[in-house]
């Protein structure tokens, strides 16, 4: 009985979780216009490998896939960081003030975070005065061929730059917004799980979730969690796998009787 009442809501929790999560990497994606249909399909096909291969490497994946689908190596990898930096800085504001109030130190999954984190925002902070002082002074004081060459390289990263500023620029806001309610969204999942196994779960417990992603340590509602949600993706999977197959089916048969 129990658990006749908790698959419903499982499901429509499942539901609003990737819903966010894929509003949130669409705002990334926003400017390349891509179909739906492709991107809901990139994103289902992309999750599922990232939650079967563990250590978070399924975005080495993920940002291949955007770079087939825009042509754009820029997209593809950028895209993927800064959806993981707005993640991250989420992610922080959740285990940050645990770490610091309730342990009384940084735990090293929080302190790679936060380095992480303050990386990203120091090279983006510093990066275009730094360009616009050494693009300077390499136009009037280097005329040989290392000059040039690094000249070049600056261009290829100022592309990158703004590629960076391109897709972020305006829609931070609601990026932040979508990943702060998936993360509660996923956090209500969790203690929906954890209900199930009779298992109290807090911050001390979402904080051992996490680090059990990063880390080959056996946790209960982990591993219940990513194999439901395997379970489901797969199915969404074979769902788009089989209307794909009647979409050109019945295209073929269009083109056979126009003939």
């Amino acid at each position: 009985m129990k658990l006749f009442f908790l698959i419903p809501l499982f499901l429509a929790g499942f539901f609003v979780v990737h819903l966010l999560k894929m509003l949130r990497f669409y705002l990334v994606l926003l400017e390349q216009k891509l179909s739906v249909k492709k991107f809901v399909f990139l994103y289902v096909r992309t999750t599922f490998v990232n939650l079967l291969i563990p250590f978070k490497l399924g975005e080495v994946y993920r940002a291949f896939c955007v770079i087939r689908l825009t042509g754009c190596a820029e997209v593809g990898i950028l895209s993927v960081i800064l959806d993981r930096f707005f993640d991250t800085f989420i992610l922080l504001l959740f285990l940050l003030p645990y770490d610091l109030l309730t342990l009384g130190k940084v735990t090293w999954l929080t302190g790679c975070m936060l380095v992480f984190l303050l990386a990203i925002m120091l090279v983006y902070r510093m990066f275009e005065p730094t360009y616009l002082y050494l693009n300077r002074y390499m136009i009037k004081k280097s005329k040989s061929r290392k000059g040039i060459k690094m000249l070049s390289f600056m261009e290829i990263i100022r592309e990158w730059y703004d590629y960076t500023k391109e897709l972020i620029t305006g829609r931070q806001y609601l990026i932040v917004l979508c990943s702060a309610l998936g993360w509660l969204a996923e956090y209500g999942l969790l203690w929906l799980i954890a209900g199930y196994y009779n298992q109290r779960f807090d911050l001390s417990a979402f904080s051992a979730y996490i680090q059990s992603i990063f880390i080959s340590q056996r946790n209960q509602i982990l591993v219940s969690y990513s194999l439901i949600s395997m379970v489901i993706l797969f199915l969404l999977m074979v769902v788009f796998g089989v209307v794909e197959l009647l979409g050109r089916r019945r295209n073929e048969k269009k083109g056979t009787c126009s003939v």
